[in-house]
């Protein structure tokens, strides 16, 4: 750790575990970590052949295309871009130590050959397309005990019925909302990863994706050197804005629980109902009572019976004394709480080199390093989660700024309730970023109980009736 000004810091690079017992079995980079290690759930699949059965559903002339991408899956891909952080694909096998296999024919289903007809004469094709993929899912949900994930292929034609900004209709989080319902498990996939140019990049991300979909855990936070302590739960809370019969607007709330590894892929939700306001979701001191309690059976439910010594809540508004105090009602005064809002500033970063141009600093080359934390006040610091990774690299050695352009913009942690070092906070911030199983990257630009409260919260406002259970988080994915 380096410190040039008051209040800045390095944070190091947090690692990731590929192995529940052996210690050793580590990396910065999640691929690295996969290639030389196999994924953490390995062990656990061991005693018999891990066999990953994919059902399909698209249109008839299309699925053998679908097929030839699952095939490609199997073979052997180099980088042909980011090869400073990508290591080759050797094949969906050697990484994740299972076997990835078609589906047997009734879990292979065709879509209407007069769809696209169909579509051409709907009075709203949008619409029209959702209620097709919902009856494929259904018949697919007869046969669930064939399969473990449901891929569709939509092809280009498609695309202008995937969105329509004026009513908010989504078919992609349509069609996860209705998977969710039947407890299916569901990836699309579009023209982009049948034709883009870096096979290593298109298996990575789908095979990644396609592994915990379908129940494997790719990988964990190095408990043993983690910023996350073992007895603390950590809680990301994400509103909806939902409609009943398109008049009645409900507020419901998402709480994403986790514990020191980054476990914990459920969550619950509850509606606030009418009594919120729609344009400043907070909770009344009842309402986060509820939500908290409800987040607490979970983690006892993962922790025979016990409770964590500490709470770490995330959002991204303020807490209101009325929530802080709804948190502590529902955890109890044992519970030592934190509650952290966290936003997107306005602020930028650049890195200066030491050397001298004319008697000034000159600017670095490249990005403010990943991890660069510059503490503002008590209960407030900036937080680089995006920026340079040299120690996620191959070699460790070269530059690695994720997405290559632009000047990263931190994330803003104003601590609402609670007491200790800030830079713990953002330790604990940056370890989470990268517990995002559903792509290749390194890093999220929020931590997970964020990113996941916002994916579910964004899913659920398609759900008109949401049953009062928890939700398994890789439904959503």
């Amino acid at each position: 750790m380096s410190a040039e000004l008051h209040g800045y810091s390095e944070l190091a690079e947090p690692d990731l575990a590929f192995d529940p017992t052996d210690r050793s079995q580590v990396a910065v980079n999640p691929l690295v970590g996969l290639s030389n290690h196999g994924p953490f759930s390995a062990r656990a699949f061991a005693t018999a052949p891990f066999i990953i059965r994919i059902a399909l559903l698209a249109p008839q002339d299309d699925l053998p295309r679908l097929r030839e991408q699952l095939n490609d899956l199997v073979r052997s891909h180099k980088p042909q871009e980011r090869r400073e952080y990508l290591p080759d694909w050797p094949g969906f096998e050697p990484v994740f130590r299972a076997k990835l296999k078609p589906a047997e024919e009734p879990a292979q289903i065709p879509l209407p050959a007069n769809l696209d007809g169909d579509l051409a004469a709907a009075a709203n094709p949008r619409e029209h397309l959702a209620q097709v993929l919902a009856e494929g899912l259904r018949k697919l949900a007869i046969v669930r005990d064939r399969f473990a994930v449901v891929v569709f292929y939509l092809p280009p034609r498609y695309e202008p019925f995937f969105e329509d900004h004026d009513t908010g209709f989504d078919l992609h989080d349509t069609v996860k909302a209705l998977g969710a319902q039947l407890g299916l498990t569901t990836q699309i996939i579009t023209d982009s990863a049948l034709t883009y140019r870096c096979r290593a990049s298109v298996a990575w991300r789908l095979g990644t994706a396609l592994y915990a979909k379908a129940g494997g855990t790719p990988w964990k936070l190095a408990t043993h050197e983690s910023p996350l302590d073992p007895d603390t739960a950590y809680i990301g809370l994400s509103y909806a804005i939902r409609s009943t019969q398109g008049t009645t607007a409900f507020v419901t709330c998402c709480s994403q629980v986790f514990d020191s590894d980054g476990g914990g892929m459920e969550f619950v939700a509850y509606d606030v109902g009418q009594g919120t306001d729609l344009r400043n979701p907070y909770l009344s001191r009842e309402d986060m009572r509820l939500v908290m309690s409800r987040s607490l059976a979970l983690y006892q439910d993962r922790h025979a019976g016990r409770s964590p010594k500490r709470l770490v809540v995330h959002k991204q508004n303020p807490f209101q004394a009325q929530e802080v105090a709804g948190c502590t009602d529902a955890w109890g005064a044992t519970t030592t709480l934190s509650c952290i809002n966290i936003t997107r500033p306005s602020w930028r970063g650049v890195t200066l080199d030491a050397a001298r141009q004319q008697g000034k600093p000159a600017q670095a080359g490249y990005a403010v390093a990943r991890g660069t934390a510059f503490q503002l006040d008590d209960r407030s610091m900036l937080l680089w989660v995006a920026g340079n990774s040299r120690p996620s690299t191959l070699s460790g050695q070269h530059n690695y700024y994720q997405g290559g352009k632009g000047t990263p913009r931190p994330l803003l942690l104003s601590r609402d309730a609670g007491a200790g070092p800030l830079e713990e906070a953002a330790s604990q911030v940056l370890a989470l970023s990268k517990m995002d199983w559903n792509n290749d990257a390194l890093y999220d630009g929020l931590p997970c109980t964020l990113r996941y409260a916002q994916v579910l919260a964004r899913t659920i406002k398609h759900i008109p009736e949401l049953a009062p259970r928890p939700y398994d988080y890789r439904l959503f994915m």
